[in-house]
């Protein structure tokens, strides 16, 4: 059975990412392990110290898991389910967990993008998940309900597609899903066009064969605004991306860009690394 690990600091943002998590878990048969990482909030004086004990700060977080458990078995009684407390940063807490227990089919997390809500998961958080996981890792809008994945667009460039693209991970997302794959360029004025372009063509098409996916291109200046109307347009269930530093997503995982990407899409963001 595959496994899907939700990270929560129990807002409703990471709330609403774990409900997410248990439907997709139905739907997909798979286990599911929901992660809360704590802190020791510090307070600052001349002699900074901790608020509270690490003991009880631990009792604290194992009280909520326990409720919020006992809610989720209530609700998904078909999900095999686990909670893990851990201490230290949720990105660096999961990057533990599965060095310890495994690769999981997907990672999910909550991600606001606005900052409306002072939690955890704000859209620095999500974009380093994003980043530095090295395993699938899928963010969840607030606001956004679970619905079945029918169609899944892979944004990439063509550029350095030998050897970099984790083909395989894509076809099982696609596979698993049972949807259907949307493959979407963005270019302006040939600005992207190398010698190479068309063999990286090729050999994309190639390695993404078995999914029969369909092939799109806009011409757009603007990347992130082009991806996003794209999406909106075709009513994508999931947007892919593949943040590795030969990609157009370089610059779009440095400062606004990737903010503004992830503010606007009303759909998951799932993020895949390179091979």
């Amino acid at each position: 059975m595959s496994t899907i690990i939700a990270a929560t600091d129990f807002s409703s943002i990471g709330e609403n990412a774990v409900r997410y998590a248990c439907q997709l878990a139905k739907q997909h048969n798979a286990s599911l392990v929901v992660v809360h990482s704590f802190i020791i909030p510090i307070a600052f004086s001349e002699t900074p110290m901790p608020v509270m004990p690490i003991d009880e700060s631990r009792d604290i977080a194992e009280d909520r898991m326990k409720k919020e458990l006992n809610e989720l078995k209530r609700a998904f009684p078909e999900v095999n389910m686990v909670g893990k407390i851990m201490y230290g940063d949720i990105v660096d807490c999961l990057k533990e967990y599965i060095e310890e227990e495994g690769a999981p089919w997907l990672i999910v997390l909550g991600n606001s993008g606005t900052g409306e809500e002072a939690s955890l998961w704000l859209g620095s958080t999500a974009l380093s998940a994003l980043k530095n996981l090295d395993h699938p890792v899928i963010t969840i809008p607030a606001g956004c309900s679970y619905t079945e994945v029918k169609k899944i667009c892979f944004a990439c460039d063509y550029k350095h597609v030998t050897g970099h693209l984790p083909t395989q991970h894509l076809l099982e997302l696609v596979n698993n899903t049972g949807a259907e794959l949307h493959v979407l360029n963005i270019d302006h004025n040939d600005q992207g066009v190398t010698p190479d372009t068309p063999l990286e063509t090729e050999e994309l098409r190639n390695y993404l064969a078995p999914a029969h996916p369909q092939y799109h291109f806009v011409d757009s200046s603007n990347t992130d605004e082009a991806i996003n109307a794209f999406v909106e347009q075709n009513q994508m269930d999931w947007l892919v991306v593949i943040p590795h530093k030969h990609s157009f997503f370089e610059g779009l995982f440095h400062k606004s860009h990737v903010k503004a990407m992830v503010r606007m899409s009303h759909v998951p963001i799932v993020a895949l690394h390179e091979a």
